[in-house]
C-alpha cells in the first residue's frame, strides 16, 4: 500500500501518543520502555523528464519548414514553442509540431540564423527548455537584387532628367540668338546646337528640329563623356502657355563610362519631353511608350519598356516632387519588373528626399519598397524586403541631378530643417517664355522669414554710378528685387547689402552681385525736345533702337505718369503726342513716357523719357550723351533752373558768346566764337575746340562738372539770338553736336535755351 504524506503524518502522531500513555503507569511493575528509531530503506529518485527537437539544420529561404518535438513523458503532454532569434515568423502549431515558411534573406550566398526553444509539460511538471538552431540560406531571388534594381531605376530616371536638361539649355540657346550656339565642354571638347527652322518663321515652333552634337565632350550636365548627337523634334513651343513639348531621338547618342573611356554605352529609342513653367513652378515630364534600350559594348543591359516620369520644382517652397512609374527589363538577371509611385518622393531642393515611397516588384511575384529617411540617417534610403529594412546611402544610387535645382549637378546635402543657403540668381527656365521676368530674382533653400535691406544699394557699374530705386518683395523662398525705373540694356549693375533670414534665424548675406542686362534689343529715344507746353509737344523717335538678336523689332509707347497723353501711333517708331486735357496750361507736372522694344523671342528692354513743362520764355539745357561720350557720361541731362543761367556776353564782342549754368548739383559752360571775327548770327557753323580752332573754323566748347575735351569737333546752329538795349545777351537758342577727342566718336547732342520765346518743338 502506498501511503500519502498525510496518512504518514497521522501514523506518527498515533505512535507517540501510545508511548506516552505507557510511560505514565497504568499498572504493572514500573518497567521503562526505550523507543527505537527504525532505519529507513534507501530508494533511487526517478530521472528528470526530457524534451527534444528534430528538424532540418539548413533550409532555403521561403520554403515550408516542420519542426517536431518529443519528450520522455507519456500520455497527455503539452508542448510550448518559442522563437528566440532571427526574423519573426508565424508558425502553425499542431501537437508536438510547428510548421512555417522560412523568411526571405536579403543578399546572395548568405544565410540567416533562426532559433527556437521547446518545453514539454505533463501534470504540472515541466522539462527544462531545449534550443534548436536553424539556418535559412539565400537563393538568388528578385528581392536579393533589390539594391541592383533600385540603382537601375534611379540611374535610368536621372539619365532621362540629365538629357532633358541638355535639351532645355540647347533650346534656350536657339531661342536667344544672342547666345552662342557652340559651347566648350569641360574637357575642351565641343557641344554644338543647330536649328532647322522648318517653317522659316525665325523662332522655335512645331516641327522644327534641334540637333545637339557632342564632339568628345565631357558634359557637366550629363556628368560623363558624350558622343554623337541628339535629335529633338519640337511638337509645341507656346509662348502663351510657357510650354515646350518635343520628341528626343536617342539612336545616335552614346556616352562612355566616367572611369573607363573604352566602355561605351549606346542608346536606342525615343523620349517624349514636356517642359513648362509658371511664376512659381518649373516642371519636367518625360515618358516613353515604346522601349528605350541601353547597351554596353553593343550588348543590351537594360530596357525601359514604358515609363512616365515627372519632376516639379516649387520655387516658393524650395521643394521638388518626383513621380516615376515604369516597366523595366534587366537583361543580366532576365527580370522584368514594375516601378510604382505610392507616394511621390519629395524634399527641399539640393537635398535628399525625406518623404515618399516607391514599390518595385514583379507582377504577381516578389517586391520591395523604397523609402527615404526623414531626419535621422537622411543621407540614406531604406529598402524594405519582407518587413526587413536595409539602409544604404543615396550616393550609391544617384549623382544628385534628380534633387538639384534646375537639375544642376551639384553636391547634395542631407536633409535638415535648418539648411538655409542662397541658390543664387534665377535664370530663365524657358527663355522665350519669360518676357516679364524681374531683373533680379533670388532663390533660397528655405522660405524667407525676413529681409534686411537697410544697406541695399543697386547702381550702374560705371560713371555716373546711377543708383536705381528698387522694391524688394518675398514670396516664400523667393526674393525679388524689382527696379522702379528701366535698366539700360547691355549694361552691368552692382547690387549689394541684402541680408536674408530664415525662420530659425540663419542669415544668408548677398554682399555683392553683378547683373548684366541683355543687349538683344537696345531702346533709343530721341525727341524734338524734352520740354513741352500747351499745344507745343515733342515728337518721339525710336528709330535708332537696335535689334541685335532676332529679325522683328516691336515698338510700344506708354505713359507712366497719369496726365492723359495720347499717342498718334503707339506702335510706330516715330510718333507725335498730344495732351487733350491740357487747357489754359493746366498741366505743368513732368510727363514720363516709356518706350518698350522687344523681339519675336520675347527679349524686352525699356527706356523712359521725361518731358518737363516750360513757361514762356524758356531756359534749359537738354543733353543726350551717347555711350562712351566723356562729357555727358552716356547719360540724359535736363537742367531747367532758370536762375542758374548767367552770361557776360555783350555786343562789345559780338563774335563771342559765353553762357554758364551753375545749378545746385551740376554746372556747365558753353563757348561760341565765329570763324572770321564777324558777329555771331542765326545760322549753322562747323567748329573746332575753342579757343584753339584752326583758321576758317568757328570755335565751340561745351564742358562741365570738371570734364572737358583736349580736342573736339562740333556742329552748332544758332536758332535764336538777341541783345537788349544795354547790349547784353538777352535771348539765345542753340542746337549742337559735339565729338570729344575723336571725330565722329560718341556724340554729345544738346539743346540750349536761354530766355527763349520761340516755339520749343518745331
Amino acid at each position: 500500500m502506498k501511503l500519502t504524506s498525510l496518512s504518514m503524518c497521522n501514523l506518527c502522531i498515533a505512535v507517540t501518543t501510545l508511548l506516552f500513555l505507557t510511560a505514565c503507569g497504568g499498572g504493572g511493575g514500573g518497567s521503562i520502555v526505550i523507543p527505537v528509531t527504525p532505519t529507513p530503506n534507501p530508494t533511487t529518485p526517478p530521472p528528470a523528464p526530457t524534451v527534444d527537437i528534430s528538424g532540418p539544420g539548413n533550409i532555403a529561404e521561403k520554403t515550408p519548414v516542420t519542426l517536431t518535438g518529443s519528450s520522455s513523458f507519456t500520455g497527455n503532454v503539452t508542448y510550448t514553442w518559442t522563437q528566440t532569434g532571427g526574423t519573426p515568423v508565424q508558425p502553425i502549431a499542431n501537437g508536438n509540431t510547428i510548421t512555417f515558411t522560412s523568411p526571405g534573406v536579403i543578399g546572395v550566398n548568405v544565410s540567416e540564423y533562426m532559433e527556437f526553444t521547446l518545453v514539454a509539460t505533463k501534470d504540472g511538471v515541466s522539462t527544462d527548455p531545449i534550443w534548436f538552431n536553424l539556418y535559412v540560406e539565400s537563393q538568388n531571388t528578385f528581392e536579393d537584387n533589390a539594391e541592383y534594381f533600385t540603382t537601375a531605376v534611379f540611374s535610368a530616371k536621372e539619365s532621362y532628367l540629365q538629357i532633358a536638361e541638355v535639351v532645355r539649355q540647347a533650346v534656350n540657346r536657339i531661342a536667344q540668338p544672342d547666345t552662342a550656339a557652340r559651347a566648350v565642354c569641360y574637357n575642351g571638347g565641343e557641344e554644338t546646337t543647330t536649328h532647322t527652322d522648318t517653317d522659316g518663321n525665325g523662332v522655335i515652333s512645331a516641327t522644327d528640329i534641334i540637333r545637339i552634337t557632342f564632339n568628345d565632350c565631357s558634359s557637366q550636365i550629363l556628368d560623363t563623356y558624350a558622343f554623337g548627337y541628339l535629335d529633338v523634334t519640337v511638337t509645341e513651343a507656346s509662348l502663351a502657355n510657357k510650354t515646350l513639348n518635343a520628341v528626343i531621338s536617342l539612336d545616335n547618342f552614346s556616352v562612355s563610362d566616367e572611369f573607363d573611356r573604352d566602355t561605351i554605352i549606346t542608346s536606342q529609342g525615343e523620349l517624349e519631353l514636356q517642359l513648362s513653367e509658371t511664376n512659381t513652378t518649373r516642371n519636367y515630364a518625360m515618358s516613353n511608350s515604346q522601349p528605350v534600350i541601353f547597351s554596353v559594348l553593343n550588348v543590351p543591359f537594360i530596357r525601359i519598356d514604358s515609363s512616365s516620369f515627372s519632376k516639379t520644382q516649387n520655387l516658393t517652397q524650395a521643394k521638388y516632387t518626383l513621380e516615376l512609374n515604369a516597366q523595366i527589363t534587366e537583361f543580366l538577371t532576365q527580370s522584368t519588373f514594375n516601378v510604382t509611385t505610392n507616394t511621390p518622393l519629395s524634399g527641399f531642393l539640393g537635398e535628399y528626399p525625406n518623404q515618399g515611397e516607391l514599390s518595385i516588384g514583379q507582377a504577381g511575384g516578389e517586391s520591395f519598397t523604397v523609402q527615404p529617411n526623414n531626419i535621422i540617417d537622411s543621407d540614406m534610403l531604406k529598402l524594405i524586403v519582407d518587413s526587413q529594412t536595409l539602409r544604404t546611402r543615396w550616393s550609391e544610387y544617384v549623382e544628385g541631378t534628380l534633387f538639384g535645382f534646375d537639375n544642376a549637378n551639384r553636391y547634395t546635402n542631407e536633409y535638415r530643417i535648418d539648411n538655409f543657403v542662397n541658390f543664387g540668381q534665377l535664370d530663365s527656365f524657358l527663355q522665350f517664355s519669360n518676357i516679364e521676368a524681374p531683373v533680379l530674382k533670388l532663390l533660397m533653400s528655405r522660405p524667407i522669414d525676413r529681409v534686411d535691406i537697410s544697406s541695399l544699394t543697386f547702381r550702374l557699374d560705371g560713371f555716373p554710378y546711377t543708383t536705381v530705386p528698387t522694391e524688394v518683395t518675398t514670396d516664400g523662398a523667393l526674393l525679388t528685387v524689382t527696379p522702379l525705373i528701366p535698366l539700360k540694356a547691355g549694361m552691368t549693375y552692382s547690387i549689394y547689402g541684402i541680408d536674408v533670414f530664415s525662420e530659425f534665424g540663419q542669415a544668408a548675406n548677398m554682399s555683392f552681385l553683378d547683373i548684366t542686362t541683355s543687349d538683344a534689343v537696345i531702346p533709343n529715344i530721341s525727341a524734338t525736345s524734352r520740354a513741352y507746353r500747351q499745344d507745343d509737344y515733342p515728337t518721339l523717335d525710336a528709330s535708332a533702337s537696335k535689334l541685335n538678336a532676332g529679325s522683328n523689332l516691336t515698338i510700344l509707347w506708354t505713359e507712366v505718369s497719369n496726365v492723359g497723353v495720347v499717342f498718334a501711333d503707339a506702335s510706330a517708331a516715330i510718333t507725335a503726342i498730344s495732351l487733350p486735357n491740357n487747357v489754359n496750361d493746366s498741366v505743368t507736372e513732368d510727363i514720363k513716357i516709356r518706350l518698350t522694344v522687344s523681339n519675336e523671342s520675347g527679349r524686352t528692354a525699356q527706356e523712359d523719357i521725361t518731358l518737363s513743362y516750360q513757361p514762356t520764355p524758356a531756359s534749359y539745357i537738354s543733353l543726350v550723351s551717347e555711350q562712351g561720350d566723356y562729357i555727358g557720361q552716356s547719360a540724359l541731362w535736363f537742367e531747367n533752373q532758370a536762375t542758374a543761367f548767367s552770361s557776360e556776353s555783350t555786343l562789345t564782342n559780338p563774335n563771342q558768346i559765353v553762357l554758364n549754368y551753375n545749378g545746385s548739383t551740376t554746372w556747365w559752360s558753353m563757348h561760341l566764337e565765329s570763324a572770321d571775327a564777324a558777329p555771331l548770327a542765326v545760322g549753322q557753323y562747323s567748329a573746332q575746340r575753342w579757343p584753339f580752332q584752326s583758321e576758317g573754323f568757328a570755335g565751340f566748347d561745351f564742358s562741365g562738372d570738371g570734364r572737358g575735351c583736349n580736342q573736339l569737333t562740333a556742329d552748332f546752329e544758332i536758332i535764336e539770338l538777341a541783345y537788349n538795349d544795354a547790349g547784353e545777351l538777352s535771348q539765345l537758342s542753340v542746337d549742337f553736336t559735339q565729338y570729344c577727342e575723336q571725330p565722329n566718336g560718341p556724340a554729345l547732342n544738346g539743346q540750349v535755351r536761354f530766355n527763349s520765346s520761340m516755339r520749343i518743338n518745331p
